[in-house]
């Protein structure tokens, strides 16, 4: 149970204050009178004073004041925070003891008055009665005093009968201590369950001073005869709870439901970092990333041991996962990160890597800070100045929307750490605001979070709901408001802001005719105020894929050009920014890449202008991304663009017999152009059918590009094989590098890169054919 301090006044002594006092405490937090709506229900605010001092929370002040006034709660937080009263719960707590001090007769800090002597009967005594001296009374606690002497000491000199009427109490639930003593023991469980959708400040079971210190015996009971006590053990202490093995979702590709790995249809959790085995194949699952899964059950200096011998394995993954992703989501404590980073001193940004992997997870995404404790503050600020710029590791989103905050907030956290973690996170209101590809806040995340933990453990639940309360709260009294922001995703979807009568008024810089009402000027407003590049909107789309897939017209009503499109993205993610790069990797609502919108639209010029932004290792993964169509089957990007030429295909054969020049030459230019996009994805690594691993990996080493050119030739021999049927097919086709020095290629290579090569060649024929459709 969590400690209460003795300093607060009762209710009793709250609704005892008169109104001159609640005047004088006015005085006290506005001594110069400058408060504002101090005239605000100028009759009623000395009773909304006493309702304050009690510790109600403001929906109670609300229902407390329905009969004569019909404000909502958070008016009444509103004017409260223009009157200097705090609305944190522990500022609110100790300026309540302040106040109540200063315009008290006695001070609450003052010690207990000592009880009046007995006075003596009318029987003559038998025998003069020696004076005794007086027992000294207790000191009053003192905050300092740790949680376990608090609870011990409070507990023993409590009669059993007053032991358990505490078990239906009202707690003070600002402690999270309280909590997770409410959801270990049993019967408090249940009378606190109601109070999970309760406004965060709401009252709490406030002792005065004499009931802190019923401890204390009269004088008169001294003579009395006192009736043994039979004293009843006590309840055992809440045991911390065992560790978990960490569990490993072959199927669904996720470790302890965090980290996301290439799915591999072999459990992994059992394996030990001590025992010999081979590395995955499919994953990239090695000793060392069974090391960092495992470190939470091992010590210190075992796990640093352990770090010395198996130090020539492979740290990375196929999925790019470093070891930091895996020591992150075993949930151990800041102690194991220190030791990892003295370990790999000499290439600590590589073993301590801050990259993403293939689906957009960065190491604190993936974070479980159920071992950190009060080392979460600084272990977060450790990776504020780690990339340019600062914070950026802090605000990167994965490929699903989210961002490092939105994943933390879905753990169950002590109540005291969300404020000090919220400052750590820039833009953190900005970012509780953000939502993920699926229109779900941060609010929905973190319930959905909980109710999936509440089978499991009942505390957790209760803590990732306190936090519900709190940030809802945080974010009622933000002065941002509800509204989004024009910005990206607008503009995106053809918005060109306010005119009228020859005025253009923005609504990003809020100037009048500062600029043209045209895409391009607004796009470079945005830019130049910080608004945000990879937020989704409330349909889940990102600015970036809004401008590939949202249609937008020009001044004379004519359509947008591939042209204009690709100028609006150069815009969005110009090249110079690597730090922009995460928005090449987020997903539509349907599941779609960027990459997959781009090519199926025929945007040749922007697809090379997107690939180019991302390392040669990225790009195999990202033009080989897969996705669910309409009718249920996965297909890659390649396939969805050989697709939409067959469809091309058909409409021109439909055409021969309309005889319709412009529909002709449209038809042949989108053709033309979804050809471009499909040799451009040859060119990348794009494949037919492409294997889980060829989809989710990033490959470290591409063999001087040997594999790009491997693919290229296999693509350019097919095409040879084609008989053209169509003018507009194109004719350039064979690829620039020599075929004499094909063969030279392969030999020197290991077996598994040559079998790889065979493979490719033995697709020739079947590309052959699937071209023959043109």
């Amino acid at each position: 149970m969590a400690s209460k301090n003795p300093l607060l006044p009762t209710k009793d002594q709250c609704f005892a204050l008169t109104d001159e006092q609640c005047r004088k405490i006015q005085d006290v937090l506005d001594p110069d009178g400058t408060r504002a709506q101090k005239s605000w229900e100028l009759q009623y605010q000395p009773e909304l004073i006493r309702l304050y001092m009690t510790g109600m929370s403001f929906p109670q002040i609300e229902s407390t004041m329905t009969p004569r006034l019909t404000w909502s709660y958070k008016t009444y937080s509103n004017r409260f925070k223009d009157w200097c009263f705090p609305l944190n719960p522990t500022q609110r707590d100790n300026k309540i003891i302040q106040l109540y001090a200063l315009v008290s007769e006695s001070s609450p800090a003052n010690p207990i008055a000592a009880p009046p002597p007995i006075q003596s009967r009318g029987v003559p005594p038998i025998r003069p009665r020696q004076p005794q001296p007086r027992q000294p009374l207790p000191p009053l606690p003192q905050t300092s005093t740790s949680f376990d002497q608090e609870f011990h000491q409070t507990y023993e000199q409590r009669p059993q009968n007053e032991r358990n009427r505490s078990a239906t109490i009202e707690f003070d639930r600002n402690s999270i201590s309280t909590i997770e003593t409410i959801a270990t023991h049993s019967t408090w469980a249940s009378s606190s369950a109601a109070s999970i959708f309760s406004h965060p400040d709401y009252a709490s079971h406030r002792d005065s001073i004499g009931t802190a210190n019923s401890s204390v015996v009269s004088l008169e009971s001294q003579y009395s005869y006192r009736q043994p006590k039979i004293e009843q053990p006590l309840p055992p202490l809440p045991q911390p709870k065992p560790i978990k093995p960490p569990r490993h979702d072959p199927h669904n590709g996720l470790w302890n439901g965090i980290l996301r790995v290439i799915p591999c249809g072999q459990d992994h959790s059992s394996l030990d970092a001590f025992d010999s085995f081979e590395r995955c194949s499919v994953c990239g699952f090695t000793q060392w990333h069974a090391l960092m899964v495992h470190a939470r059950s091992m010590e210190r200096e075992n796990f640093a041991n352990a770090m010395g011998m198996l130090s020539n394995f492979k740290k990375d993954d196929f999925a790019g996962n470093s070891p930091v992703h895996f020591l992150m989501v075993a949930g151990v404590e800041m102690d194991y990160f220190a030791r990892l980073v003295r370990q790999n001193d000499n290439t600590n940004q590589k073993i301590f890597g801050t990259n993403q992997n293939v689906f957009g997870q960065n190491p604190l995404h993936v974070l479980n800070p159920r071992g950190f404790g009060e080392d979460l503050i600084p272990f977060l600020e450790w990776f504020k100045p780690r990339r340019a710029p600062p914070g950026l590791l802090l605000t990167q989103r994965d490929i699903y929307g989210r961002t490092p905050l939105h994943a933390l907030l879905q753990h169950p956290l002590p109540r005291n750490l969300y404020p000090k973690i919220l400052e750590v996170f820039p833009f953190f209101e900005h970012q509780l605001r953000s939502l993920d590809i699926a229109g779900q806040s941060t609010i929905q995340m973190m319930n959905n979070a909980s109710l999936r933990l509440r089978s499991e453990s009942e505390s957790d639940y209760l803590k990732i709901q306190d936090g519900i309360i709190d940030i809802e709260q945080l974010l009622a009294e933000s002065v941002e408001g509800d509204l989004p922001k024009y910005g990206f995703n607008d503009i995106a979807r053809g918005a060109r802001g306010e005119s009228w009568f020859g005025f253009f008024e923005c609504r990003i810089c809020n100037r009048t005719n500062a600029h043209s009402n045209s895409y391009v000027d607004q796009m470079k407003c945005a830019c130049a105020h910080g608004r945000d590049r990879n937020a989704p909107d409330e349909t889940g789309l990102t600015p970036a894929h809004a401008i590939v897939t949202k249609e937008r017209s020009n001044a004379n009503r004519a359509h947008e050009t591939a042209t204009q499109t690709e100028e609006l993205f150069r815009i969005l993610i110009p090249q110079a920014d690597v730090t922009l790069r995460e928005a090449l990797h987020v997903l539509d609502p349907e599941g779609n890449t960027l990459v997959h919108n781009i090519a199926t639209r025929g945007f040749d010029k922007l697809l090379k202008y997107v690939l180019e932004l991302e390392t040669p290792g990225r790009r195999v993964s990202m033009v080989n991304a897969c996705t669910k169509g309409a009718d249920g089957n996965e297909k890659s990007v390649y396939e969805a663009v050989v697709e939409k030429l067959r469809e091309l295909n058909e409409r021109i054969r439909i055409n021969r017999y309309t005889e319709d020049r412009r529909i002709k030459e449209f038809l042949v230019d989108n053709g033309n152009r979804l050809q471009r996009c499909k040799h451009l994805l040859v060119q990348a690594g794009a494949v037919g059918n492409p294997s889980i691993t060829v989809c989710s990996q990033v490959p470290r080493l591409c063999l001087g590009g040997t594999l790009p050119v491997l693919i290229c030739w296999t693509e350019a021999l097919a095409d040879l094989w084609v008989t053209r049927q169509n003018s507009w097919y194109p004719q350039q086709c064979v690829p620039s590098y020599p075929l004499r020095k094909l063969p030279g290629m392969v030999c020197g290579m290991d077996s598994s890169f040559t079998n790889a090569f065979l493979f490719l060649c033995q697709e020739v024929q079947k590309r052959a054919s699937e071209r023959r459709f043109i």
